[in-house]
């Protein structure tokens, strides 16, 4: 509640607050509580204030009332001028609008007298444009007039004209009138066409009756000769076409029965033709199959057009017409003229100088398109080797073709400087030995022992009669690129050319210097040769062969340079790469389906490399030919390449072969682990070693069968002896009866028995076995091992030749493996490591 002083000062606030706006600073002013008993005097304070100011404003008013008279006459004063000046802007504008009726009287005056002037040019334009229609129409109808008396050419003079007039009226093209005239022009062009192409077709008339093609220069009832026509097929864009169906009508009723060579060859099938002034037909007579009959009818047939013909449309004509018929001649007539041999060479003489005289000939009536002929005449070398190569190759895949033929006998011989002790040797067997001829085919991941101290030694102790012999049987060849058999790269010349592989002379027992140079005055120069069978596949390639580095030389000597084909001689020279490149990608495929394919291919190979090397060498000591032609013939790297191809396929047929053993011999399983199947085994494995050795027979020569029948059986030792030692242990029976697998295994002896004059085995002779299989002596020993006491082991070691193939661990091995650890054995194995080499001292 409000105190009782600021309820006494309520009144004053509400008057400072109503005349000057001042609100109440003090708070307990401002928020006093104000009740309704004190609003009277608050009120009565307000009313009394109103009477002070209102008073005062009376008074001021008084004092101030005579300048409110005068600002009052001010005031009428103004008033008068605001109306006068009302006035005046309404006399103006009262006087404009007046000015605006004038102007919008006088623009559309001017807007009636434009419209007259457009009024009176557009009727110019249409009676211009009227005028035009008429004269258009008139035209037109003279250029129907014209067609109708079959002058074309003014006919279409008078049709452009009326596509000039058309284009020339002012109107747009969208008018109907100028689409109509469009029409009729076009309607009219249609129809002078159709009177021109039976003007055409009266001037050169084609008659597929009577085979004839007329050609009227001039008709006595048309008004258009043969000149304006051609003018009026410029007018139509169709030059060429009518060029076009001319060469079509008058090469299958005339040209192609002249031309086209009959594929039965009968002499009658050729027609003559028959030129009469301006008329050229098909004759009823027949011709000779002769180049130069045809180009004299050709010649006869362009000179023709060129005599009948405008030279506007010789052009065309000949464009349409040169490119068929010079491919005609160049496929049917000159293909077949082009000789695969040097023996046809003056008649291809006489057909080069025949094909210039006719395109000379042609070049003098102007007559374009011969190009094609001139070009095969300038490439007369460049075709005829074409020829050769495609005739040679072709020859040689015919030959391909008639297979394998009847085996042929084959002799090799060879010179080689021998040791008096081993003639005998080689006598008898016809081929010398190596220990180690299949070393190329250790690649199975089976390890080669290294025994060369323990047993190459004491081994040549037992081979000193047969003092450094060797094998003719391939070497190893690690070429497996199948791209060799192309020759790809041959000629590279960055990159150098192996040296010939060479047979592989290994020596049976390699003796200590001393020896060797106690032998030395013993050797002596033997001629060793051997009998093998080939196919009928070398033979031609080998007469290709020699029949193209012939040819080659002969275009090299002088009678020949003045032959157009003298050029083509280094070409010549280097397809016998390509025809040996063909034999070897081809002829695989032809062995495959024969037995002992590859062993055929690699006669075959061995052959025909010696054969090419004869020749090479003949080649060099010839005294007939040019310089030049000696350094042509380039066999060598090509002979290199056929003796790896053989060697291949030698390689593959017996890493084939030794497969086959090793899945009959369980394969990566251990064979003496198969129990009752390995007896089969055994017989199945030794049927096909001689299954293969009777077939190889008739196909190789000794030292190579010899070689390839010892790799199967040393696949099969190998086999065998690495089983055994692989076993953890072996009971009595067991042993006993792997000595009797492996006896079975030695009845292979008998493959190696040297045979007599007559072909069989000799009686008293030693099997060879050992020479060609490496392993055999020690698959020998293990069974003798496996049959034997502990006593007899060790008289093996001590006193026999069981040191010479095994080694001291190997036999402790042996022994750990048949026998139960005792004092006895302990004791055995002692003395064994302790005299490794107990025969060293007896080699």
């Amino acid at each position: 509640m409000a105190s009782a002083a600021v309820q006494d000062q309520l009144g004053q606030v509400l008057i400072d607050f109503s005349t000057n706006g001042v609100f109440p600073e003090e708070e307990s002013v401002s928020a006093a509580y104000v009740q309704q008993p004190h609003l009277a005097p608050a009120l009565a304070a307000l009313s009394t204030a109103r009477s002070e100011l209102e008073t005062e404003i009376r008074q001021i008013s008084r004092d101030s009332a005579p300048d409110v008279d005068t600002w009052i006459e001010h005031a009428k004063s103004i008033q008068d001028d605001i109306d006068r000046s009302r006035k005046l802007a309404s006399s103006i504008v009262r006087q404009a609008e007046s000015d605006n009726e004038t102007e919008e009287s006088l623009q559309e005056k001017e807007k009636y007298v434009e419209f007259l002037t457009k009024e009176v040019v557009f009727n110019g334009q249409l009676l211009s444009a009227l005028k035009g229609i008429q004269d258009v129409k008139e035209i037109l109808r003279q250029a129907e007039d014209l067609a109708e008396e079959q002058k074309i050419v003014e006919a279409l003079f008078k049709l452009e004209a009326a596509w000039t007039a058309i284009s020339d009226l002012p109107l747009e093209k969208t008018v109907r009138a100028v689409r109509i005239l469009d029409a009729k022009c076009f309607d009219q062009r249609r129809y002078i066409h159709d009177k021109f192409t039976n003007v055409w077709n009266g001037l050169i008339r084609v008659d597929f009756d009577q085979r004839s093609v007329t050609i009227n220069k001039d008709l006595p009832d048309q008004g258009t000769n043969l000149d304006q026509a051609v003018i009026g097929l410029k007018a139509f864009k169709e030059l060429g076409t009518a060029a076009n169906k001319l060469w079509m009508d008058l090469d299958e009723i005339i040209i192609k029965p002249r031309t086209n060579l009959p594929l039965n060859g009968k002499q009658g099938s050729l027609y003559t033709i028959q030129i009469q002034q301006n008329r050229l037909s098909r004759g009823d007579g027949t011709t000779d199959h002769h180049i130069k009959s045809v180009f004299n009818d050709i010649e006869a047939i362009v000179r023709f057009l060129v005599d009948n013909l405008p030279f506007e449309f010789i052009e065309p004509l000949s464009k349409a017409m040169m490119p068929t018929l010079v491919r005609r001649i160049l496929d049917m007539w000159l293909d077949t003229a082009v000789p695969a041999t040097l023996e046809d060479m003056v008649d291809y003489q006489k057909v080069l100088a025949q094909v210039h005289e006719f395109a000379d000939n042609l070049d003098k009536l102007k007559w374009p398109g011969v190009e094609g002929l001139h070009d095969w005449v300038a490439n007369a070398p460049k075709i005829w080797l074409s020829k050769k190569r495609e005739s040679a190759l072709d020859w040689t895949r015919n030959q391909f073709s008639l297979g394998l033929g009847m085996p042929q006998l084959a002799e090799r011989i060879e010179k080689r400087m021998v040791a008096r002790e081993d003639r005998e040797n080689i006598i008898t067997t016809g081929t010398a030995v190596t220990q180690d001829w299949d070393a190329a085919w250790e690649s199975d991941g089976e390890t080669v022992e290294d025994h060369s101290e323990g047993s190459g030694r004491n081994r040549s102790s037992l081979e000193e009669e047969r003092q450094v012999n060797q094998v003719f049987a391939p070497p190893p060849d690690e070429v497996d690129d199948a791209a060799d058999a192309w020759g790809w790269g041959d000629d590279d010349a960055a990159e150098p050319v192996e040296s010939e592989p060479e047979p592989a002379y290994v020596a049976v027992n390699q003796k200590q210097p001393l020896v060797a140079k106690r032998l030395a005055p013993e050797v002596r120069e033997m001629t060793i040769s051997e009998k093998y069978w080939t196919t009928s596949l070398p033979q031609p390639v080998y007469k290709t062969v020699t029949t193209i580095y012939e040819e080659g030389a002969k275009l090299t000597q002088p009678e020949y340079s003045h032959t157009p084909i003298t050029p083509a001689a280094p070409g010549l020279f280097s397809l016998p790469t390509l025809i040996l490149a063909m034999y070897r990608s081809v002829s695989p495929l032809y062995y495959t389906d024969e037995p002992g394919g590859n062993m055929y291919l690699y006669n075959d190979a061995v052959w025909l490399s010696e054969e090419l090397k004869q020749f090479a060498l003949e080649w060099k000591n010839r005294d007939d030919l040019q310089p030049r032609a000696y350094g042509m013939v380039r066999l060598d790297p090509e002979i290199k390449i056929l003796e790896s191809f053989g060697k291949r396929a030698y390689t593959s047929e017996l890493n084939a072969q030794r497969t086959i053993i090793n899945d009959l011999l369980a394969g990566a399983q251990n064979f003496f682990q198969q129990g009752d199947e390995a007896d089969q085994s055994i017989s199945d494995v030794s049927l096909h070693i001689r299954s293969q050795a009777a077939l190889w027979e008739k196909i190789l020569p000794y030292s190579a069968w010899a070689s390839a029948t010892g790799s199967l059986v040393n696949a099969v030792a190998t086999k065998l002896i690495s089983d055994v030692f692989d076993l953890s242990d072996m009971s009595v029976d067991e042993a006993e009866r792997a000595a009797t697998l492996i006896s079975r295994i030695e009845l292979l002896d008998d493959l190696f028995i040297p045979k007599n004059e007559n072909g069989q085995p000799s009686d008293d002779e030693t099997p060879l076995t050992s020479q060609f299989a490496d392993k055999w002596m020690k698959m020998k020993f293990l069974s003798e091992v496996l049959q034997s006491n502990l006593k007899d082991v060790k008289f093996l070691w001590f006193e026999s030749h069981l040191s010479f193939y095994f080694t001291a661990e190997e036999v402790v091995d042996l022994i750990n493996l048949s026998f139960e650890s005792n004092t006895g054995v302990r004791a055995a194995i002692r003395e064994i490591r302790d005299n490794p080499r107990p025969r060293a001292g007896q080699a």
